[in-house]
């Protein structure tokens, strides 16, 4: 069993480069290159959320037991509250859904913890997993109705990848289902089905009980699943945005790109905003799939757009396991893209020159707030970075 503890909150000491520093550092005292509100010492973060409380929670997924499974922090100003750490092994991304966050690790278990207190829920088995394969722990938990559905990937052999299903309240199972091919991005639920790509070039749509109601060939391992209402969004390497009946499966609309995508795309009433490979962002009619508008940017989008206000912020270059067909991702320059929902470009901002914290890997929203992930750290962004210039 591993061994999972609750820390004591806000530290007096920071961190030396392990766990979350209690001793968050405000921005504008050093030389980043984009404004931040603060910056906190996390080896490796994951992902972040927000709680209904308007703390911030947080996953590294360092392969060290003594960093965190999950971790929380004060939104304002980066103190760690506390943390959950599990036994060595590989750490997925973090959900919350409710006063609950959920994750799971290498480790071979899943994990539910209340968000206020900080205390273990519940920690479940999950069956074999394959220990050689970092890409087991790519994707975080999926939490819909009463399932939280685990998108175990990257598996070799005789460990298939799958979509393993627990009970939101006790992790009592549900269901397995196994892919003859592995996980290519993110599943969606969409319509109550979860829309899983895989590298073989499919769509896959799973009921919440595990069973099997729609498979949809694209031409090549599909990317990260955006979804709205009972569609599903998804970029293929044959250069095509695909919009997909979630219920059946049938393409209800097909738009040209220029080449792959790697982040789900993003959705609002009438558009929906695609990053992709080529070196560009899209905005799409939601309904037809006709191009409204397109800017180049530095360089392939990997994280985003995400919307904040009338804004869409990105991540060009930075960090990304790419699997399929897809190629090897160039990782420089990172740059930092923010624009008007209409296409105009607000601003841009190198992220490559000597940061504190280490390279930017990944960008994300949350509570409304844009937060930079680094190799040994978690920098919050200050509005005025993503405001009109």
């Amino acid at each position: 069993m591993p061994s999972i503890t609750r820390r004591a909150a806000l530290r007096a000491l920071p961190a030396l480069a392990v766990g979350v520093s209690g001793c968050a550092g405000f921005g504008g005292a050093d030389d980043f290159p984009v404004e931040r509100t603060w910056h906190a010492e996390l080896r490796r973060p994951s992902s972040v959320a927000a709680a209904r409380d308007g703390s911030l929670i947080v996953g590294s997924n360092s392969e060290f037991f003594d960093h965190p499974l999950v971790a929380k922090l004060d939104a304002e100003t980066g103190e760690s509250v506390w943390e959950v750490t599990a036994r060595k092994g590989r750490k997925s991304p973090v959900t919350v859904a409710g006063t609950r966050a959920y994750a799971y690790s290498k480790a071979g278990f899943a994990t539910a913890v209340d968000v206020t207190t900080g205390e273990t829920v519940w920690n479940s088995g999950i069956g074999p997993i394959n220990e050689a394969d970092p890409g087991v722990t790519d994707f975080a938990p999926v939490v819909h109705g009463e399932r939280v559905v685990l998108p175990i990937s990257g598996t070799e052999d005789d460990v298939p990848d799958r979509l393993e299903a627990v009970a939101r309240s006790d992790a009592a199972p549900v269901f397995t289902h196994e892919f003859d091919a592995s996980i290519a991005g993110t599943p969606g639920v969409a319509a109550d089905r979860i829309v899983t790509p895989t590298v073989d070039g499919r769509l896959v749509g799973v009921s919440l009980d595990g069973d099997v109601e729609w498979r949809t060939d694209t031409d090549g391992a599909p990317s990260a699943v955006g979804v709205a209402d009972d569609t599903a969004y998804v970029g293929t390497p044959g250069e095509r945005l695909l919009a997909v009946d979630a219920t059946d499966g049938a393409v209800r609309w097909t738009a040209p790109l220029r080449n792959t995508v790697f982040a789900p795309p993003l959705t609002t009433l009438e558009r929906v905003y695609v990053g992709g490979a080529d070196y560009h962002l899209r905005a799409l009619d939601r309904d037809t799939g006709e191009q409204v508008w397109a800017d180049e940017v530095p360089n392939a989008v990997t994280h985003g757009p995400f919307r904040v206000d009338d804004k869409l912020v990105t991540l060009a270059g930075g960090s990304h396991r790419i699997r399929g067909r897809a190629g090897a991702l160039p990782h420089t320059p990172t740059v930092l893209t923010v624009h008007s929902r209409d296409g105009s470009p607000v601003r841009s901002v190198d992220l490559d020159a000597g940061v504190d914290g280490g390279r930017v890997t990944w960008l994300a929203v949350a509570g409304g707030d844009v937060y930079l992930g680094q190799e040994y750290g978690l920098s919050k962004l200050a509005p005025e970075v993503y405001a009109d210039a």
